[in-house]
């Protein structure tokens, strides 16, 4: 019996670590339009650069109060690549970011900040993190082929 309740009382707390910030207190964590809009800042255009090191441009726009669309720009900033868009939208009470077959579902938003964890054919994490109204963090969180955890952080500069 004393091991019974060891392996419930792990189970539980195995549980409750892994749902992480997408439920609370055993609950689904529910969004609305409101949540959305708090991402507001992200829209424009933006040169976004790892360590300082290349450099590659995105547009954000919200389409309508459901819909935040992206979209990966050539060097020029005016021809989309080819293939690469995708949305932030909310549905039934989830924020999802979609780009081709891959789905993240958001699972922390507040005024500075949106986290997302893979829902659909992703494997990755990522958060967009505000730091002013000119520059924003974007990590990208996954495991390489070698089961090691790696970061990488994209600084996003908008442009004028």
């Amino acid at each position: 019996m004393k091991y019974l309740i060891l392996i419930l009382a792990s189970v539980f707390l195995a549980t409750t670590t892994t749902c992480g910030q997408s439920q609370s207190s055993g609950e689904k964590k529910e969004f609305s339009k409101a949540d959305l809009q708090k991402l507001r800042w992200v829209e424009g255009t933006w040169r976004g650069s790892e360590n300082g090191q290349g450099g590659f441009y995105e547009r954000y726009r919200f389409a309508n109060d459901d819909v935040l669309e992206n979209e990966s720009l050539g060097p020029d900033l005016t021809s989309p690549k080819s293939g690469d868009k995708g949305r932030v939208y909310i549905s039934n009470g989830q924020i999802l970011h979609q780009g081709g077959s891959m789905v993240w579902i958001a699972t922390a938003v507040d005024d500075k900040s949106i986290h997302f964890a893979p829902k659909e054919n992703a494997s990755n994490s990522f958060s967009w993190e505000k730091e002013s109204s000119d520059v924003w963090i974007a990590r990208i969180k996954f495991t390489d082929s070698q089961g090691k955890p790696v970061e990488n952080v994209y600084r996003m500069e908008r442009v004028k």
